[in-house]
Protein backbone atom coordinates (compact mmCIF):
# COMPACT_ATOMS: atom_id res chain seq x y z
CA UNK A 1 0.00 0.00 0.00
CA UNK A 2 2.97 2.33 -0.58
CA UNK A 3 3.57 4.45 -3.72
CA UNK A 4 5.81 2.76 -6.30
CA UNK A 5 8.31 4.14 -8.76
CA UNK A 6 7.63 4.01 -12.50
CA UNK A 7 9.79 0.92 -12.98
CA UNK A 8 8.44 -0.94 -9.97
CA UNK A 9 4.85 -0.09 -10.88
CA UNK A 10 5.42 -1.39 -14.40
CA UNK A 11 6.87 -4.67 -13.11
CA UNK A 12 3.94 -5.10 -10.69
CA UNK A 13 1.38 -4.63 -13.48
CA UNK A 14 3.42 -6.76 -15.86
CA UNK A 15 3.69 -9.57 -13.32
CA UNK A 16 -0.06 -9.43 -12.70
CA UNK A 17 -0.68 -9.37 -16.44
CA UNK A 18 1.46 -12.45 -17.02
CA UNK A 19 -0.26 -14.32 -14.20
CA UNK A 20 -3.66 -13.23 -15.49
CA UNK A 21 -2.85 -14.38 -19.02
CA UNK A 22 -1.58 -17.70 -17.68
CA UNK A 23 -4.81 -18.13 -15.72
CA UNK A 24 -6.71 -17.10 -18.84
CA UNK A 25 -4.96 -19.90 -20.69
CA UNK A 26 -5.95 -22.29 -17.88
CA UNK A 27 -9.50 -21.15 -18.54
CA UNK A 28 -9.72 -21.07 -22.33
CA UNK A 29 -7.68 -24.20 -23.05
CA UNK A 30 -9.78 -26.68 -21.04
CA UNK A 31 -12.92 -24.74 -21.97
CA UNK A 32 -12.08 -25.15 -25.66
CA UNK A 33 -11.57 -28.86 -25.17
CA UNK A 34 -14.81 -29.03 -23.19
CA UNK A 35 -17.21 -27.09 -25.43
CA UNK A 36 -15.19 -26.94 -28.65
CA UNK A 37 -14.67 -24.09 -31.09
CA UNK A 38 -18.44 -23.77 -31.50
CA UNK A 39 -18.99 -23.01 -27.81
CA UNK A 40 -16.06 -20.59 -27.75
CA UNK A 41 -17.59 -18.91 -30.80
CA UNK A 42 -20.82 -18.33 -28.87
CA UNK A 43 -18.87 -16.65 -26.08
CA UNK A 44 -16.97 -14.53 -28.58
CA UNK A 45 -20.20 -13.40 -30.23
CA UNK A 46 -21.50 -12.27 -26.83
CA UNK A 47 -18.23 -10.63 -25.83
CA UNK A 48 -18.26 -7.55 -28.13
CA UNK A 49 -21.68 -6.39 -26.88
CA UNK A 50 -20.61 -6.90 -23.28
CA UNK A 51 -17.25 -5.16 -23.76
CA UNK A 52 -18.92 -2.24 -25.54
CA UNK A 53 -21.16 -1.71 -22.52
CA UNK A 54 -18.11 -1.86 -20.23
CA UNK A 55 -16.24 0.70 -22.31
CA UNK A 56 -19.21 3.07 -22.23
CA UNK A 57 -19.28 3.17 -18.45
CA UNK A 58 -15.76 2.32 -17.30
CA UNK A 59 -13.00 2.97 -19.85
CA UNK A 60 -12.34 6.65 -19.21
CA UNK A 61 -13.00 6.57 -15.47
CA UNK A 62 -9.65 5.13 -14.28
CA UNK A 63 -7.69 7.71 -16.28
CA UNK A 64 -9.84 10.65 -15.16
CA UNK A 65 -9.93 9.50 -11.53
CA UNK A 66 -6.17 8.90 -11.49
CA UNK A 67 -5.42 12.40 -12.81
CA UNK A 68 -7.70 14.15 -10.31
CA UNK A 69 -6.56 12.05 -7.36
CA UNK A 70 -2.91 12.60 -8.26
CA UNK A 71 -3.44 16.37 -8.41
CA UNK A 72 -5.06 16.45 -4.98
CA UNK A 73 -2.50 14.17 -3.37
CA UNK A 74 0.26 16.42 -4.71
CA UNK A 75 -1.24 19.35 -2.76
CA UNK A 76 -1.75 17.27 0.39
CA UNK A 77 -5.54 17.23 -0.04
CA UNK A 78 -6.30 13.67 1.09
CA UNK A 79 -10.03 14.33 1.75
CA UNK A 80 -10.28 15.89 -1.71
CA UNK A 81 -8.86 12.72 -3.25
CA UNK A 82 -11.48 10.62 -1.51
CA UNK A 83 -14.16 13.11 -2.56
CA UNK A 84 -13.25 12.32 -6.17
CA UNK A 85 -13.98 8.65 -5.53
CA UNK A 86 -17.30 9.28 -3.79
CA UNK A 87 -18.45 11.76 -6.44
CA UNK A 88 -17.55 9.31 -9.19
CA UNK A 89 -19.37 6.43 -7.48
CA UNK A 90 -22.45 8.64 -7.17
CA UNK A 91 -22.62 8.60 -10.99
CA UNK A 92 -21.18 5.17 -11.81
CA UNK A 93 -23.52 3.10 -9.64
CA UNK A 94 -26.74 4.18 -11.42
CA UNK A 95 -25.04 4.02 -14.83
CA UNK A 96 -23.76 0.51 -14.10
CA UNK A 97 -27.17 -0.62 -12.89
CA UNK A 98 -28.87 0.82 -15.97
CA UNK A 99 -26.48 -0.82 -18.44
CA UNK A 100 -26.58 -4.16 -16.60
CA UNK A 101 -30.37 -4.16 -16.77
CA UNK A 102 -30.33 -3.04 -20.42
CA UNK A 103 -28.07 -5.96 -21.41
CA UNK A 104 -30.16 -8.41 -19.39
CA UNK A 105 -33.47 -7.20 -20.81
CA UNK A 106 -32.17 -6.67 -24.34
CA UNK A 107 -30.46 -10.05 -24.74
CA UNK A 108 -33.38 -11.36 -26.80
CA UNK A 109 -33.31 -8.46 -29.23
CA UNK A 110 -29.52 -8.66 -29.64
CA UNK A 111 -29.53 -12.39 -30.38
CA UNK A 112 -32.43 -12.05 -32.83
CA UNK A 113 -31.36 -9.02 -34.84
CA UNK A 114 -27.62 -8.47 -34.26
CA UNK A 115 -25.64 -11.71 -33.88
CA UNK A 116 -28.53 -13.78 -35.28
CA UNK A 117 -27.83 -16.83 -33.18
CA UNK A 118 -30.41 -17.49 -30.43
CA UNK A 119 -27.89 -19.54 -28.42
CA UNK A 120 -26.02 -16.34 -27.46
CA UNK A 121 -29.04 -15.29 -25.31
CA UNK A 122 -27.92 -17.02 -22.10
CA UNK A 123 -24.22 -16.02 -22.21
CA UNK A 124 -25.33 -12.39 -22.60
CA UNK A 125 -27.65 -12.54 -19.60
CA UNK A 126 -25.08 -14.26 -17.41
CA UNK A 127 -22.52 -11.57 -18.24
CA UNK A 128 -24.83 -8.63 -17.45
CA UNK A 129 -24.11 -8.34 -13.66
CA UNK A 130 -20.40 -7.84 -14.37
CA UNK A 131 -21.07 -4.40 -15.91
CA UNK A 132 -22.05 -2.90 -12.56
CA UNK A 133 -19.13 -4.55 -10.77
CA UNK A 134 -16.53 -3.43 -13.33
CA UNK A 135 -17.92 0.12 -13.47
CA UNK A 136 -17.47 0.54 -9.72
CA UNK A 137 -14.09 -1.22 -9.73
CA UNK A 138 -12.83 1.26 -12.34
CA UNK A 139 -13.28 4.11 -9.85
CA UNK A 140 -11.19 2.42 -7.16
CA UNK A 141 -8.51 1.38 -9.66
CA UNK A 142 -8.19 5.00 -10.73
CA UNK A 143 -7.86 6.07 -7.11
CA UNK A 144 -4.98 3.70 -6.40
CA UNK A 145 -3.27 4.48 -9.71
CA UNK A 146 -3.49 8.19 -8.90
CA UNK A 147 -1.67 7.47 -5.65
CA UNK A 148 0.91 5.40 -7.62
CA UNK A 149 -0.11 2.27 -5.69
CA UNK A 150 -0.41 -0.48 -8.31
CA UNK A 151 -0.58 -3.50 -6.01
CA UNK A 152 -4.36 -3.43 -5.30
CA UNK A 153 -5.15 -3.23 -9.01
CA UNK A 154 -2.70 -6.03 -9.81
CA UNK A 155 -3.98 -8.30 -7.04
CA UNK A 156 -7.57 -7.56 -8.04
CA UNK A 157 -6.93 -8.68 -11.63
CA UNK A 158 -5.35 -11.93 -10.45
CA UNK A 159 -8.13 -12.74 -7.95
CA UNK A 160 -10.80 -11.96 -10.55
CA UNK A 161 -9.20 -14.38 -12.98
CA UNK A 162 -8.84 -17.12 -10.36
CA UNK A 163 -12.55 -16.91 -9.54
CA UNK A 164 -13.41 -16.81 -13.23
CA UNK A 165 -11.41 -19.97 -13.91
CA UNK A 166 -12.78 -21.95 -10.96
CA UNK A 167 -16.43 -20.88 -11.20
CA UNK A 168 -16.55 -20.64 -15.00
CA UNK A 169 -15.06 -24.05 -15.70
CA UNK A 170 -17.11 -25.63 -12.90
CA UNK A 171 -20.38 -24.27 -14.26
CA UNK A 172 -19.41 -25.03 -17.87
CA UNK A 173 -18.80 -28.67 -16.93
CA UNK A 174 -21.95 -28.92 -14.81
CA UNK A 175 -24.20 -27.42 -17.50
CA UNK A 176 -22.70 -29.26 -20.49
CA UNK A 177 -25.41 -31.99 -20.48
CA UNK A 178 -28.00 -29.26 -21.16
CA UNK A 179 -26.23 -28.18 -24.34
CA UNK A 180 -23.20 -26.25 -25.52
CA UNK A 181 -25.06 -22.92 -25.23
CA UNK A 182 -25.81 -23.53 -21.53
CA UNK A 183 -22.19 -24.54 -20.96
CA UNK A 184 -21.03 -21.28 -22.59
CA UNK A 185 -23.44 -19.39 -20.32
CA UNK A 186 -21.90 -21.06 -17.27
CA UNK A 187 -18.45 -19.97 -18.42
CA UNK A 188 -19.79 -16.42 -18.79
CA UNK A 189 -21.17 -16.51 -15.24
CA UNK A 190 -17.63 -17.15 -14.01
CA UNK A 191 -16.65 -13.73 -15.34
CA UNK A 192 -19.46 -12.02 -13.43
CA UNK A 193 -18.50 -13.77 -10.20
CA UNK A 194 -14.85 -12.82 -10.65
CA UNK A 195 -15.76 -9.14 -11.20
CA UNK A 196 -17.86 -9.13 -8.02
CA UNK A 197 -15.06 -10.57 -5.90
CA UNK A 198 -12.57 -8.10 -7.40
CA UNK A 199 -14.81 -5.18 -6.47
CA UNK A 200 -15.06 -6.39 -2.86
CA UNK A 201 -11.27 -6.58 -2.69
CA UNK A 202 -10.82 -3.02 -3.96
CA UNK A 203 -13.44 -1.66 -1.55
CA UNK A 204 -11.63 -3.39 1.31
CA UNK A 205 -8.31 -1.80 0.29
CA UNK A 206 -9.97 1.62 -0.05
CA UNK A 207 -11.50 1.41 3.43
CA UNK A 208 -8.19 0.22 4.90
CA UNK A 209 -6.37 3.12 3.22
CA UNK A 210 -8.92 5.55 4.69
CA UNK A 211 -8.45 4.20 8.21
CA UNK A 212 -4.69 4.36 7.85
CA UNK A 213 -4.79 7.97 6.72
CA UNK A 214 -7.24 8.90 9.48
CA UNK A 215 -4.93 7.44 12.12
CA UNK A 216 -1.90 9.15 10.65
CA UNK A 217 -3.42 12.59 10.30
CA UNK A 218 -5.41 12.71 13.52
CA UNK A 219 -9.11 13.44 13.77
CA UNK A 220 -8.90 17.20 14.23
CA UNK A 221 -6.41 17.81 11.43
CA UNK A 222 -8.30 15.54 9.03
CA UNK A 223 -11.59 17.30 9.76
CA UNK A 224 -10.02 20.72 9.11
CA UNK A 225 -8.61 19.52 5.80
CA UNK A 226 -11.96 18.05 4.82
CA UNK A 227 -13.71 21.39 5.45
CA UNK A 228 -11.01 23.21 3.50
CA UNK A 229 -11.36 20.76 0.59
CA UNK A 230 -15.14 21.13 0.48
CA UNK A 231 -14.74 24.91 0.45
CA UNK A 232 -12.37 24.79 -2.52
CA UNK A 233 -14.19 22.34 -4.75
CA UNK A 234 -17.78 21.14 -4.68
CA UNK A 235 -18.77 17.58 -5.64
CA UNK A 236 -20.54 18.99 -8.72
CA UNK A 237 -17.32 20.67 -9.87
CA UNK A 238 -15.48 17.40 -9.33
CA UNK A 239 -18.03 15.62 -11.52
CA UNK A 240 -17.56 18.21 -14.27
CA UNK A 241 -13.80 17.62 -14.19
CA UNK A 242 -14.30 13.87 -14.34
CA UNK A 243 -16.60 14.10 -17.36
CA UNK A 244 -14.26 16.49 -19.16
CA UNK A 245 -11.32 14.12 -18.74
CA UNK A 246 -13.16 10.84 -19.25
CA UNK A 247 -15.16 11.36 -22.43
CA UNK A 248 -12.24 11.57 -24.95
CA UNK A 249 -10.69 8.41 -23.49
CA UNK A 250 -14.06 6.67 -23.63
CA UNK A 251 -14.49 7.51 -27.30
CA UNK A 252 -11.01 6.21 -28.09
CA UNK A 253 -11.64 3.03 -26.11
CA UNK A 254 -14.91 2.39 -27.94
CA UNK A 255 -13.17 1.82 -31.25
CA UNK A 256 -11.92 -1.68 -30.40
CA UNK A 257 -15.19 -3.06 -28.97
CA UNK A 258 -17.20 -1.54 -31.81
CA UNK A 259 -14.93 -3.28 -34.30
CA UNK A 260 -15.36 -6.57 -32.43
CA UNK A 261 -19.11 -5.99 -32.43
CA UNK A 262 -19.08 -5.45 -36.21
CA UNK A 263 -16.86 -8.50 -36.67
CA UNK A 264 -19.32 -10.64 -34.71
CA UNK A 265 -22.18 -9.34 -36.85
CA UNK A 266 -20.43 -9.40 -40.23
CA UNK A 267 -18.01 -12.34 -40.31
CA UNK A 268 -20.39 -15.21 -39.38
CA UNK A 269 -23.13 -13.85 -41.67
CA UNK A 270 -20.71 -13.50 -44.61
CA UNK A 271 -19.48 -17.04 -44.00
CA UNK A 272 -23.07 -18.28 -44.04
CA UNK A 273 -23.63 -16.40 -47.29
CA UNK A 274 -20.95 -18.44 -49.09
CA UNK A 275 -22.30 -21.76 -47.84
CA UNK A 276 -21.19 -22.36 -44.25
CA UNK A 277 -23.79 -23.50 -41.74
CA UNK A 278 -24.62 -21.54 -38.58
CA UNK A 279 -22.64 -24.06 -36.57
CA UNK A 280 -19.72 -24.03 -39.00
CA UNK A 281 -19.52 -20.23 -39.14
CA UNK A 282 -19.56 -20.03 -35.32
CA UNK A 283 -16.72 -22.57 -35.24
CA UNK A 284 -14.59 -20.60 -37.71
CA UNK A 285 -15.28 -17.35 -35.89
CA UNK A 286 -14.33 -18.99 -32.61
CA UNK A 287 -10.96 -20.00 -34.06
CA UNK A 288 -10.38 -16.51 -35.40
CA UNK A 289 -11.53 -14.37 -32.47
CA UNK A 290 -11.20 -16.68 -29.48
CA UNK A 291 -7.93 -18.39 -30.43
CA UNK A 292 -5.86 -16.67 -33.16
CA UNK A 293 -6.67 -13.10 -32.10
CA UNK A 294 -5.99 -14.00 -28.47
CA UNK A 295 -2.48 -15.13 -29.39
CA UNK A 296 -1.84 -12.03 -31.49
CA UNK A 297 -2.94 -9.84 -28.56
CA UNK A 298 -0.82 -11.75 -26.02
CA UNK A 299 2.30 -9.52 -26.35
CA UNK A 300 0.04 -6.62 -25.38
CA UNK A 301 0.36 -7.76 -21.76
CA UNK A 302 3.88 -6.31 -21.74
CA UNK A 303 3.20 -3.17 -23.78
CA UNK A 304 -0.06 -2.56 -21.90
CA UNK A 305 1.82 -2.40 -18.59
CA UNK A 306 4.31 -0.03 -20.20
CA UNK A 307 1.50 2.17 -21.55
CA UNK A 308 -0.20 2.54 -18.16
CA UNK A 309 2.98 3.86 -16.55
CA UNK A 310 4.10 5.83 -19.61
CA UNK A 311 1.13 8.20 -19.72
CA UNK A 312 1.74 10.01 -16.39
CA UNK A 313 5.44 10.33 -17.22
CA UNK A 314 4.67 12.04 -20.56
CA UNK A 315 1.96 14.18 -18.99
CA UNK A 316 4.37 15.43 -16.31
CA UNK A 317 7.05 16.27 -18.88
CA UNK A 318 4.46 18.06 -21.02
CA UNK A 319 3.21 20.11 -18.07
CA UNK A 320 6.79 21.21 -17.30
CA UNK A 321 7.59 22.02 -20.94
CA UNK A 322 10.34 19.39 -21.10
CA UNK A 323 10.34 18.75 -24.85
CA UNK A 324 13.56 16.72 -24.78
CA UNK A 325 12.04 14.43 -22.15
CA UNK A 326 8.94 13.94 -24.30
CA UNK A 327 11.11 12.96 -27.28
CA UNK A 328 13.01 10.46 -25.16
CA UNK A 329 9.79 8.95 -23.83
CA UNK A 330 8.38 8.75 -27.36
CA UNK A 331 11.47 6.88 -28.50
CA UNK A 332 11.18 4.59 -25.48
CA UNK A 333 7.56 3.84 -26.36
CA UNK A 334 8.47 2.83 -29.91
CA UNK A 335 11.53 0.92 -28.75
CA UNK A 336 9.56 -1.08 -26.18
CA UNK A 337 6.77 -1.85 -28.66
CA UNK A 338 9.16 -3.09 -31.34
CA UNK A 339 11.31 -5.11 -28.93
CA UNK A 340 8.21 -7.03 -27.88
CA UNK A 341 6.09 -6.95 -31.02
CA UNK A 342 8.52 -7.89 -33.80
CA UNK A 343 9.76 -11.20 -32.30
CA UNK A 344 6.19 -12.05 -31.33
CA UNK A 345 5.02 -11.61 -34.92
CA UNK A 346 7.95 -13.66 -36.24
CA UNK A 347 7.33 -16.43 -33.72
CA UNK A 348 3.60 -16.66 -34.51
CA UNK A 349 4.36 -16.63 -38.24
CA UNK A 350 6.97 -19.38 -37.89
CA UNK A 351 4.91 -21.91 -35.88
CA UNK A 352 1.21 -20.97 -36.19
CA UNK A 353 -0.20 -24.49 -36.49
CA UNK A 354 2.15 -25.90 -33.86
CA UNK A 355 1.34 -23.14 -31.34
CA UNK A 356 -2.40 -23.50 -31.94
CA UNK A 357 -2.14 -27.25 -31.43
CA UNK A 358 -0.03 -26.87 -28.30
CA UNK A 359 -2.30 -24.31 -26.63
CA UNK A 360 -5.79 -25.06 -27.94
CA UNK A 361 -5.51 -28.56 -29.32
CA UNK A 362 -6.92 -27.17 -32.58
CA UNK A 363 -4.42 -27.00 -35.47
CA UNK A 364 -7.03 -25.32 -37.69
CA UNK A 365 -6.68 -22.13 -35.64
CA UNK A 366 -3.21 -21.82 -37.16
CA UNK A 367 -4.77 -20.88 -40.51
CA UNK A 368 -6.02 -17.43 -39.47
CA UNK A 369 -3.11 -17.05 -37.02
CA UNK A 370 -0.49 -17.32 -39.79
CA UNK A 371 -2.18 -14.55 -41.75
CA UNK A 372 -2.75 -12.08 -38.91
CA UNK A 373 0.57 -12.74 -37.11
CA UNK A 374 2.08 -9.52 -38.49
CA UNK A 375 -0.57 -7.56 -36.56
CA UNK A 376 1.05 -8.33 -33.18
CA UNK A 377 3.89 -5.84 -33.76
CA UNK A 378 1.53 -3.06 -34.83
CA UNK A 379 -0.88 -3.71 -31.97
CA UNK A 380 2.02 -3.26 -29.51
CA UNK A 381 3.03 -0.08 -31.34
CA UNK A 382 -0.55 1.17 -31.21
CA UNK A 383 -0.73 0.75 -27.42
CA UNK A 384 2.44 2.57 -26.42
CA UNK A 385 2.17 5.39 -28.95
CA UNK A 386 -1.41 6.10 -27.88
CA UNK A 387 -0.15 6.69 -24.33
CA UNK A 388 2.35 9.25 -25.57
CA UNK A 389 -0.31 11.09 -27.57
CA UNK A 390 -2.72 11.08 -24.63
CA UNK A 391 0.04 12.29 -22.31
CA UNK A 392 0.67 15.43 -24.39
CA UNK A 393 -3.04 16.18 -24.58
CA UNK A 394 -3.63 14.93 -28.15
CA UNK A 395 -6.41 12.66 -26.92
CA UNK A 396 -8.36 12.93 -30.17
CA UNK A 397 -5.60 11.49 -32.35
CA UNK A 398 -5.63 7.89 -31.00
CA UNK A 399 -9.43 7.88 -31.36
CA UNK A 400 -9.28 9.20 -34.93
CA UNK A 401 -6.51 6.82 -35.97
CA UNK A 402 -8.22 3.86 -34.33
CA UNK A 403 -11.46 4.72 -36.11
CA UNK A 404 -9.70 4.87 -39.48
CA UNK A 405 -7.98 1.53 -38.85
CA UNK A 406 -11.18 -0.13 -37.66
CA UNK A 407 -13.12 1.20 -40.68
CA UNK A 408 -10.54 -0.20 -43.09
CA UNK A 409 -10.55 -3.53 -41.23
CA UNK A 410 -14.35 -3.77 -41.29
CA UNK A 411 -14.48 -3.00 -45.02
CA UNK A 412 -11.80 -5.61 -45.72
CA UNK A 413 -13.61 -8.16 -43.56
CA UNK A 414 -16.89 -7.60 -45.40
CA UNK A 415 -15.33 -7.91 -48.86
CA UNK A 416 -12.76 -10.65 -48.31
CA UNK A 417 -14.75 -12.95 -46.00
CA UNK A 418 -17.52 -13.23 -48.60
CA UNK A 419 -15.13 -14.61 -51.26
CA UNK A 420 -15.37 -18.43 -51.57
CA UNK A 421 -12.02 -20.02 -50.85
CA UNK A 422 -10.82 -16.99 -48.91
CA UNK A 423 -13.49 -17.01 -46.15
CA UNK A 424 -11.95 -16.77 -42.65
CA UNK A 425 -8.51 -15.95 -44.07
CA UNK A 426 -9.91 -12.69 -45.39
CA UNK A 427 -11.20 -11.77 -41.95
CA UNK A 428 -7.79 -12.49 -40.43
CA UNK A 429 -6.09 -10.27 -43.01
CA UNK A 430 -8.62 -7.49 -42.43
CA UNK A 431 -8.08 -7.47 -38.65
CA UNK A 432 -4.30 -7.40 -39.11
CA UNK A 433 -4.58 -4.51 -41.58
CA UNK A 434 -6.58 -2.57 -38.99
CA UNK A 435 -3.74 -2.89 -36.46
CA UNK A 436 -1.17 -1.94 -39.11
CA UNK A 437 -3.00 1.20 -40.23
CA UNK A 438 -3.66 2.44 -36.69
CA UNK A 439 -0.08 1.80 -35.59
CA UNK A 440 1.37 3.62 -38.60
CA UNK A 441 -0.96 6.61 -38.17
CA UNK A 442 0.03 6.89 -34.50
CA UNK A 443 3.68 6.71 -35.55
CA UNK A 444 3.19 9.53 -38.06
CA UNK A 445 1.56 11.65 -35.36
CA UNK A 446 4.43 11.05 -32.94
CA UNK A 447 7.00 11.69 -35.66
CA UNK A 448 5.42 15.08 -36.35
CA UNK A 449 5.12 15.82 -32.65
CA UNK A 450 8.79 15.14 -31.95
CA UNK A 451 10.15 16.33 -35.29
CA UNK A 452 11.85 12.96 -35.82
CA UNK A 453 9.51 11.69 -38.55
CA UNK A 454 9.93 8.00 -39.37
CA UNK A 455 13.51 8.29 -38.13
CA UNK A 456 12.14 7.43 -34.72
CA UNK A 457 11.86 3.83 -35.98
CA UNK A 458 15.67 3.60 -35.91
CA UNK A 459 15.41 2.59 -32.27
CA UNK A 460 13.98 -0.75 -33.43
CA UNK A 461 16.71 -1.94 -35.80
CA UNK A 462 18.19 -4.30 -33.21
CA UNK A 463 14.78 -5.89 -32.68
CA UNK A 464 14.61 -6.61 -36.43
CA UNK A 465 18.12 -8.10 -36.53
CA UNK A 466 17.54 -10.12 -33.36
CA UNK A 467 14.26 -11.51 -34.72
CA UNK A 468 15.97 -12.45 -37.99
CA UNK A 469 18.59 -14.38 -35.99
CA UNK A 470 15.86 -16.02 -33.92
CA UNK A 471 13.86 -17.27 -36.92
CA UNK A 472 16.20 -20.10 -38.10
CA UNK A 473 16.80 -21.19 -34.49
CA UNK A 474 13.08 -21.69 -33.92
CA UNK A 475 12.61 -23.54 -37.18
CA UNK A 476 15.68 -25.72 -36.68
CA UNK A 477 14.91 -26.75 -33.09
CA UNK A 478 11.28 -27.52 -33.90
CA UNK A 479 12.11 -29.57 -36.98
CA UNK A 480 14.94 -31.52 -35.31
CA UNK A 481 13.01 -32.42 -32.17
CA UNK A 482 9.86 -33.28 -34.10
CA UNK A 483 11.80 -35.81 -36.16
CA UNK A 484 13.43 -37.31 -33.08
CA UNK A 485 10.49 -37.32 -30.63
CA UNK A 486 7.43 -37.26 -32.95
CA UNK A 487 5.82 -35.15 -30.23
CA UNK A 488 4.52 -31.75 -31.32
CA UNK A 489 4.13 -30.46 -27.75
CA UNK A 490 7.78 -31.14 -26.88
CA UNK A 491 9.20 -29.78 -30.13
CA UNK A 492 7.06 -26.62 -30.09
CA UNK A 493 7.77 -25.84 -26.42
CA UNK A 494 11.50 -26.34 -26.90
CA UNK A 495 11.49 -24.22 -30.08
CA UNK A 496 9.73 -21.33 -28.30
CA UNK A 497 12.17 -21.48 -25.40
CA UNK A 498 15.16 -21.63 -27.77
CA UNK A 499 13.76 -18.65 -29.70
CA UNK A 500 13.41 -16.57 -26.54
CA UNK A 501 16.98 -17.37 -25.48
CA UNK A 502 18.40 -16.72 -28.96
CA UNK A 503 16.58 -13.40 -29.25
CA UNK A 504 17.64 -12.28 -25.79
CA UNK A 505 21.29 -13.13 -26.40
CA UNK A 506 21.20 -11.41 -29.79
CA UNK A 507 19.91 -8.20 -28.19
CA UNK A 508 22.55 -8.34 -25.47
CA UNK A 509 25.45 -8.74 -27.90
CA UNK A 510 24.00 -6.13 -30.27
CA UNK A 511 24.18 -3.66 -27.39
CA UNK A 512 20.45 -3.05 -27.05
CA UNK A 513 20.58 -2.83 -23.25
CA UNK A 514 22.82 -0.75 -21.06
CA UNK A 515 24.44 -2.27 -17.98
CA UNK A 516 21.94 -0.37 -15.84
CA UNK A 517 19.00 -1.83 -17.77
CA UNK A 518 20.54 -5.28 -17.57
CA UNK A 519 20.82 -5.04 -13.79
CA UNK A 520 17.03 -4.82 -13.34
CA UNK A 521 16.35 -8.10 -15.18
CA UNK A 522 14.96 -10.48 -12.54
CA UNK A 523 17.21 -13.30 -11.27
CA UNK A 524 19.93 -13.12 -13.94
CA UNK A 525 20.43 -9.35 -14.23
CA UNK A 526 23.37 -8.97 -11.86
CA UNK A 527 25.06 -12.06 -13.29
CA UNK A 528 24.84 -10.63 -16.82
CA UNK A 529 26.30 -7.33 -15.67
CA UNK A 530 29.30 -9.07 -14.09
CA UNK A 531 29.86 -11.19 -17.22
CA UNK A 532 29.82 -8.21 -19.58
CA UNK A 533 31.97 -6.16 -17.26
CA UNK A 534 34.47 -9.03 -17.13
CA UNK A 535 34.76 -9.21 -20.92
CA UNK A 536 35.12 -5.43 -21.10
CA UNK A 537 31.75 -4.75 -22.77
CA UNK A 538 30.00 -1.54 -21.87
CA UNK A 539 27.15 0.44 -23.37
Amino acid sequence: MKPQSFLRGTFILLGAGIITKALGALFIIPLTRLIGAEGVGLLQMASPIFVTALVLCASGIPVATAKLVSARIATGDEPGARQVVLACLWVMIPIGLLLSYALYAGAGFITAFVVRDPRVFFPLRYLSPAILFVACSAVFRGYFQGRRIMAPTAICHVIEQVVRVVVGLGLAYALLPRGVHWSAAGAAMGGSCGSGVGLLLLVTCFVAMGRKNSTREGGRKLKARAMQSQGRLSPFSTLKELVYLAWPVTIASLVGPVQEFLNAAIIPSRLQLIGFSISGSAELYGRLSGMALGLVALPGVVTGAMAVNLLPQVAAAHAKGQRYRIVQLAKSSVRGALLVGIPSSIGLLTLPVEISTLIFGDPAAGIPLRIMAFGAAFLCLQQTTASVLNGVGKVGLPARNGLIGASCATLANYILTGIPGVDIRGAALGIGLGFLITGILNMIAIGRLTGAGFGILKVGWRAIVGSAMMFPVVQGVNGLLLMRTLNCAISTSAAILAGVVAYGLALLFLGEFSLREMAIIPIIGNVLVRVFQFIGWAH
